[in-house]
């Protein structure tokens, strides 16, 4: 059985996806060093979300005719998931 943590408290641990094992040249051993993160820095991390184009076409009709963004949709749907959980929603 994995010790790696799952669900959200796989992404709560700071730090834990940062190691990097790299192996020295003489001895084969793996040492861990730290791993610099090149993409969500940023106050503002991007993110891409795949649909199909049916499902693409429903989503964008739907914020269309709400009159908000894709974007407004999503955080809002995902905030919803957080609450229902009992956790504290995303900022809008």
């Amino acid at each position: 059985m994995s010790s790696k943590p799952t669900g959200l408290a796989a992404f709560t641990r700071k730090g834990a996806a940062d190691i990097q094992q790299t192996s020295d040249n003489q001895g084969g051993e793996s040492i861990a060093r730290p791993h610099k993160r090149g993409r969500g820095k940023g106050e503002v991390v991007a993110l891409t979300i795949r649909f199909s184009r049916a499902d693409w076409e429903r989503v964008h009709q739907l914020a269309v005719s709400e009159g908000v963004s894709i974007q407004h949709l999503a955080v809002s749907g995902i905030s919803k998931i957080f609450e229902e959980k009992g956790l504290v929603g995303l900022k809008l």
